[in-house]
């Protein structure tokens, strides 16, 4: 049988971690901690990983960066879909990266409309259509208003939905509506929820019938966020998720507390990852601040363990919790 990307793509179901960048003191990749993490990713039950976004710090790769990341990585061996962030300063700019991407074998690019341009609703609508227009890769989309200076309503996206060439979105809106009328229209499109807790759109979005989510938490718990991706097939489904986000709610309070990827890198590294630098003007947090990141962490660990103990069933003791090899016992 034929594999078909598209159709692939578009069956795409469960977490699509935004894979964070690891940069060295002097701003260069270190690619060997970066396949450290993909491998993490892959032995926890990740199911996608979405490189240079804004977690991945992508806004900050020129050119040369782009060609030599995208040829790097995806050259690697893969047991799970990769997807490539292509946006770039505009439409054939992106374009552009996105035939690179293409090139070097990316299951699919991922993009979202050009920072600092603001285009209305025609204008971002003819920029996805033009670029899908010309992909050899399948193609997703990514509402990202608290970022950009655009929020893609109803009637663009269901538009922008249609092209065959697009079939995935990750849609980052607050406006719960728009995500309830959008998915009622049976785009056929993989439709993955963003996790942060400021849109705060996971329970909608899910309970209308999204195929995951696409987060940045993954990076430090990518077992819990497996589990929390799945789509809810029955209310047993609703139930572990309730009591799973629950319990991760002030971890991603706190990643999500300063501009992303700042305070999931911070946290990362202090709990043994090599998350690495950011590149300037960004630092990480100071270490009083990391603490406390550290201390969330340490208490969530104990409250899971404290939970499989006291249940003592199977299924309490099969509870998805990563392991932290080298991180600081509180």
């Amino acid at each position: 049988m034929t594999h078909d990307p598209f159709d692939a793509a578009r069956r795409f179901t469960g977490s699509l971690v935004a894979q964070v960048t690891p940069f060295q003191h002097d701003g260069s990749i270190d690619y060997g901690a970066l396949f450290e993490l993909i491998a993490r990713q892959e032995h926890h039950g990740t199911a996608g990983l979405f490189f240079l976004g804004v977690a991945g710090e992508g806004a900050t790769l020129d050119d040369r960066d782009f060609a030599a990341f995208t040829e790097t990585v995806l050259g690697a061996d893969r047991k799970i879909p990769y997807f490539i962030g292509c946006t770039g300063t505009y439409t054939g700019h992106a374009l552009e990266r996105v035939r690179i991407a293409a090139d070097h074998g990316a299951d699919g690019a991922i993009l979202t409309v050009p920072a600092n341009m603001g285009p209305d609703q025609k204008q971002a609508a003819r920029y996805f259509l033009d670029i899908a227009d010309a992909s050899p890769i399948p193609i997703g989309t990514f509402n990202n208003p608290a970022r950009l200076m655009t929020d893609l309503d109803t009637a663009t996206l269901l538009t922008i939905l249609e092209h065959p060439k697009i079939v995935l979105h990750k849609e980052g809106s607050p406006r719960t509506g728009q995500i309830g009328a959008l998915l009622a229209a049976h785009p056929k499109v993989c439709f993955l929820a963003d996790d942060s807790p400021d849109q705060d759109i996971l329970t909608p979005a899910l309970s209308r019938g999204a195929q995951g989510i696409a987060n940045a938490t993954g990076n430090l718990l990518p077992r819990e966020l497996a589990a929390l991706s799945r789509p809810w097939d029955d209310f047993r489904g609703m139930a572990a998720f309730r009591e799973l986000h629950s319990r991760l709610i002030p971890l991603m309070d706190f990643l999500y507390g300063v501009r992303s990827p700042i305070g999931l890198k911070s946290l990362m590294n202090a709990a043994g990852l090599p998350a690495g630098q950011l590149r300037k003007p960004l630092t990480l947090l100071p270490e009083e601040q990391t603490r406390k990141g550290l201390a969330l962490l340490q208490e969530y660990l104990r409250i899971c363990e404290e939970l499989a103990a006291e249940r003592n069933t199977p299924a309490a003791r099969a509870t998805p919790v990563t392991s932290f090899e080298k991180l600081p016992r509180g």
